[in-house]
């Protein structure tokens, strides 16, 4: 998910204010936080937008108490007893007021109220006890793939007939191999009936069958209007997709015919990476159907020396590291379909327990924190993309908790490289995967492939 506007320019202000704070100051209830002015009394909360315990008591004034000569016993007796009952009914007006103003503030959220009732929502809570319960290094992509979309249809799509989808294909790749003469043991000769799978039709001259080579979606790409779009059922359904859906869709083939292959990410993209035989490493461009070099990644001049230092970058993922990527799937299908809650951000942190560096899961969780923030200040009155109102924040603990946890995440996916890459600038290094270089480097992988292919024939 690309972060918004709002998201980005919060970012400039948190970072600006922070840094000022945990720079320059000292404070003693949160060490580093400058002492600031009173701040501006807030629209929601009046005069009284601070809790009573960080503010000075009100003072009372002293009674007037009458002169005892003046007055017969009675009367002196009278005129105290009414000071002292107007004494105490200002007390007690002073501490209903303070009473009303301790519980507005109580009442504060500072969380985002909770989805779970809300209808197809405990199908997303039951498919993350069943991924917790896979052993993290041994598990079925497929299965696991059809979960996260099923929760997100609420249990509308057809597990048996998914399964039978994926075994038929399967046996149609494996009829191919035997048929072109690929060694059915070479992990080369399996992606490579794979990656013709992708980018090529088809045929089997025994039965006839033909499958035509998939494209790529350019309509909602990224899943903004239906996250459904970002679907293996839908890449199925329709033969169109994009760099989530096809990647997917390839590994969960991989597993059907036994080919070792692996996800890897560059910036808001992934695709394919494998071995063959002698260990030298391929790059799969499933959206345009070519094989890529490094250095045409690295072009994207969007992947700084820390990222691929910090390995969030054009590694290969493991199967715990995948599991994790799931996970990110499982909370931004909830998210697109609910909105934010706590299940997102656990979700998330569990993405980050198998995969700290998972760019995809502090992207997310930045975006998560980022809107938490929005979601309490617009309680207090304040708008946090004007640094002027944002140190008002400071009055407010728990609001400034939250703010300490924005600002920790971007710093956090700073220092791991990240760099943002604007949609426009992605799609630009989209269309330069059909460039004549690209198309003459395809050309030159296939026709090695093809080679190697056919000494292990003869072999």
């Amino acid at each position: 998910m690309l972060p918004s506007k709002s998201h980005i320019n919060l970012f400039f202000v948190i970072f600006s204010f922070l840094w000022a704070v945990f720079t320059y100051a000292q404070n003693q209830q949160f060490p580093g936080i400058p002492e600031f002015k009173a701040p501006v009394p807030s629209p929601l909360l009046g005069s009284f937008n601070q809790p009573s315990a960080n503010r000075n008591q009100p003072q009372l004034p002293t009674p007037i108490y009458p002169q005892r000569n003046n007055y017969t016993e009675r009367q002196y007796r009278a005129e105290i007893q009414n000071v002292e009952r107007n004494e105490a009914l200002r007390t007690q007006s002073i501490r209903d007021m303070e009473s009303d103003i301790e519980q507005h503030l109580s009442a504060l959220k500072y969380n985002f109220p909770s989805h779970y009732n809300k209808e197809g929502a405990k199908l997303y809570y039951d498919t993350f006890k069943a991924m917790q319960s896979v052993d993290p290094d041994n598990y079925s992509i497929k299965d696991i793939n059809f979960g996260i979309e099923n929760a997100f249809t609420a249990n509308t799509e057809n597990k048996a007939e998914f399964d039978k989808i994926i075994k038929e294909t399967g046996q149609f790749l494996k009829a191919k191999m035997k048929e072109l003469g690929y060694d059915s043991n070479s992990n080369l000769a399996k992606n490579y009936i794979l990656f013709q799978f992708f980018s090529e039709t088809l045929q089997l001259k025994a039965t006839g069958q033909k499958h035509f080579p998939f494209k790529y979606d350019f309509n909602d790409y990224m899943g903004k209007k239906d996250w459904s779009n970002m679907f293996v059922s839908k890449l199925i359904r329709s033969g169109t997709g994009q760099c989530h859906s096809m990647p997917i869709l390839y590994l969960i083939l991989a597993e059907e015919i036994g080919a070792v292959s692996y996800l890897s990410f560059s910036p808001n993209h992934s695709y394919i990476k494998f071995q063959d035989e002698r260990n030298k490493w391929y790059n799969l461009e499933l959206t345009n159907g070519m094989f890529t070099t490094d250095s045409f990644i690295l072009n994207s001049g969007f992947i700084k020396s820390e990222a691929l230092q910090n390995q969030i970058y054009m590694q290969p993922l493991s199967k715990r590291q995948l599991l994790s990527q799931s996970y990110v799937d499982l909370a931004a299908g909830y998210f697109h379909k609910y909105g934010y809650d706590q299940f997102v951000e656990v979700t998330l942190n569990m993405a980050l327990e198998l995969y700290p560096n998972n760019i995809n899961a502090n992207k997310l969780k930045a975006n998560y924190y980022t809107d938490l923030l929005f979601y309490v200040t617009r309680q207090l009155g304040i708008n946090p993309e004007k640094r002027e109102e944002l140190v008002k924040i400071k009055d407010n603990p728990a609001a400034m908790a939250i703010l300490i946890k924005t600002q920790q995440q971007y710093r956090l996916m700073d220092e791991s490289g990240f760099e943002y890459m604007p949609a426009d600038a992605y799609e630009k290094w989209l269309q330069s995967l059909n460039n004549e270089k690209n198309r003459q480097n395809n050309e030159t992988f296939s026709k090695q492939f093809k080679g190697l292919l056919k000494t292990k024939v003869k072999q």
